[in-house]
């Protein structure tokens, strides 16, 4: 027979069982209803398990009692002492026409059963398989009224099988288990863990239940997956030099320059940061370094987006002439094939007013000198800079990139080297921002369907488009 483990998720770990004869974890001492694994009168080996009855009827599991496997005894000959409470015993034999083989699955599966009624671990040889046992017995043992599937469901998150965090045993043995009842949430949520844990699945003790077409699937994604990443990595290394390029991205020799500036400024923020920039070639960013610089240009996206803009060329409130950047950025998300941001515009200065306050101070600089007049034009570039930003939420404000980009972006507003106008130049930033703000959402974000996305230190971000395959 099978080597049955007991799957323990409060300690992550299996150990050899063999308590059919008489399961300690399921034997109360206070028990009511002594469970046999047999038929009556066909053994003298005593209950393997001592539950209470009342727990039993509060899960709904009256048809149990009605089936012609199972007996019910107002009193067990054990314990007829005078004023003792009543105990009842059940006795639920494998069906006559089983094999050896089956009827040890069937008694396993009647232990499980029990298991999931008092909330304790399950054993099985296969975790998946055995999953998929103890749902079928669910139909069988429970009243047609209940949802068997939701509080399956309930179990699984309570006890701790759906916890997949460096776990394949329970990612692939939920997948087995989705698989068989065609469940797409759960599937797709145990899925991406095992995409993400590939390299770990073959020493699975599950791994050879999974099917030939899963494990397909699987591989497929984690190499589709590991060759995003490794471009998203090259890219990053960067700045998207290559993404931006004058192949895909027209621009001034001086807005151009303004780019590589920028990029320069990042540059040196990241070595600041990290004590070095760019990664070893060759090497993958790690998860928790995208996270971290998802959560900078998030900031930053924040910090500079027009909120009123839409993915539409009608709300481009843009001077003629200026650079495109809807245009721009929806060229950019096409070629990687990127959902659009909801807002794919920034805030931008108001050149009229910088000019007009520029005029108003002409006079008044005349008579105080090019010291005050500097100032004055200092001034007003700051105003028109401040007044394109969001400054609202101080969380946003005080991100430390964000900080740091005001400052560079004060600066460079008031630099002679400068051939770009003030609008030109955070159009140019912005075009920047939002590309590598998308391709950091292509690596950080998870399906939908997976539940837990912080805890894995391995990528998520597996494609799901077309699964599951039925």
């Amino acid at each position: 027979l099978a080597n049955v483990r007991r799957w323990d998720p409060r300690t992550r770990s299996t150990q050899s069982w063999d308590g059919l004869r008489r399961d300690y974890e399921l034997f109360h001492p206070t028990g009511d209803c002594l469970v046999h694994l047999y038929a009556k009168g066909h053994s003298r080996r005593g209950p393997s398990f001592s539950v209470h009855l009342k727990r039993i009827h509060e899960m709904r599991c009256g048809p149990m009692f009605t089936l012609c496997f199972a007996d019910e005894t107002p009193e067990s000959a054990a314990r007829q002492i005078p004023g003792a409470p009543k105990v009842y015993e059940i006795f639920i034999p494998a069906p006559q026409d089983a094999m050896r083989e089956d009827a040890f699955t069937w008694h396993i599966t009647t232990r499980n059963f029990f298991a999931f009624v008092f909330g304790k671990p399950l054993v099985g040889a296969h975790l998946g398989k055995a999953l998929v046992d103890l749902q079928e017995r669910l139909h069988v043992f429970r009243s047609e009224e209940v949802d068997n599937f939701a509080d399956m469901a309930a179990y699984l998150e309570k006890a701790g099988y759906l916890n997949f965090n460096h776990n394949p045993d329970y990612a692939l043995a939920v997948l087995y288990y989705a698989d068989h009842y065609k469940l797409r949430d759960l599937w797709i949520d145990a899925f991406a863990h095992s995409v993400g844990m590939n390299d770990k699945l073959s020493a699975s003790s599950e791994y050879e239940s999974t099917s030939r077409v899963n494990r397909t699937l699987i591989t497929r994604a984690f190499l589709e997956m590991d060759l995003h990443l490794g471009r998203v990595s090259r890219s990053m290394s960067n700045f998207l030099e290559d993404e931006l390029s004058g192949s895909y991205l027209g621009l001034s020799t001086g807005a151009r320059a303004h780019l590589d500036r920028f990029r320069s400024f990042l540059h040196q923020y990241y070595v600041e940061k990290w004590g070095y920039w760019p990664p070893p070639k060759g090497s993958q960013l790690p998860k928790s370094l995208y996270k971290s610089m998802y959560f900078d240009f998030r900031a930053l996206y924040d910090f500079l987006v027009d909120t009123d803009s839409t993915d539409s060329m009608l709300s481009e409130r843009l001077p003629i002439g200026g650079i495109c950047v809807l245009q721009n950025v929806q060229a950019f998300d096409r070629r990687h094939k990127y959902a659009p941001l909801p807002h794919p515009l920034p805030l931008v200065p108001d050149a009229s007013a910088y000019v007009k306050a520029q005029s108003q101070r002409a006079l008044l600089s005349i008579a105080l000198g090019t010291k005050n007049s500097k100032n004055n034009r200092q001034f007003s570039t700051r105003s028109a800079l401040h007044a394109a930003t969001n400054t609202h939420d101080l969380a946003i404000v005080n991100a430390p990139l964000v900080k740091a980009y005001r400052q560079f972006e004060r600066e460079c507003a008031v630099r002679k080297e400068e051939k770009v106008s003030l609008a030109d130049a955070r159009k140019v930033r912005w075009l920047l921002i939002y590309s590598i703000l998308q391709m950091l959402i292509s690596v950080t974000r998870a399906p939908k369907e997976v539940r837990d996305t912080d805890g894995p230190d391995y990528p998520l971000c597996c494609l799901v488009a077309g699964l599951p395959p039925w």
